[in-house]
């Protein structure tokens, strides 16, 4: 693609409110998430395949509590770095990665609703994070701003 395409490709994007840094974003928190999703994924199905039953000596929580608050961080940054952050950029970064770990495990998942229902804890996080980075922003500026009134 030449310059030219390329910019007015750009130019176009940033009319619809998507900026270069916010591709990056969306490239880079969609490369994490996927990361941290199949660790968990593979984690957990190697555990119930392990154990048919569901009668474990390990509590599955704590794996789970883990990666939720990992794969949370990047909400709490980008809330509280990024004026401009939503979590309605992030919700579809987030579906789209847990879907392309979901297929890429497809052979390993025998019900569908298993990765909807395994999605759900990290959903919340998510959203626990970002209000808590979204909050933290806040402060900042409001004591920011107080401290130049």
């Amino acid at each position: 693609m030449n310059r030219f395409a390329d910019s007015q490709v750009f130019a176009r994007l940033e009319e619809l409110g998507i900026t270069r840094s916010k591709i990056f974003q969306f490239v880079g928190l969609f490369c994490f998430q996927v990361v941290i999703y199949s660790i968990y994924l593979s984690m957990h199905l190697k555990l119930m395949t392990a154990c048919p039953d569901g009668v474990t000596f390990n509590d599955p929580r704590e794996p789970l509590l883990r990666f939720c608050l990992i794969s949370a961080l990047p909400f709490a940054g980008l809330a509280y770095s990024d004026a401009g952050w939503r979590s309605s950029d992030a919700a579809p970064v987030c579906a789209g990665a847990w879907f392309a770990v979901c297929q890429g495990l497809s052979s390993r998942i025998s019900c569908p609703m298993t990765g909807i229902y395994l999605f759900i804890p990290f959903i919340l996080a998510a959203v626990l994070a970002h209000g808590l980075g979204t909050l933290g922003h806040y402060l900042k500026s409001r004591h920011s701003s107080q401290a130049f009134s």
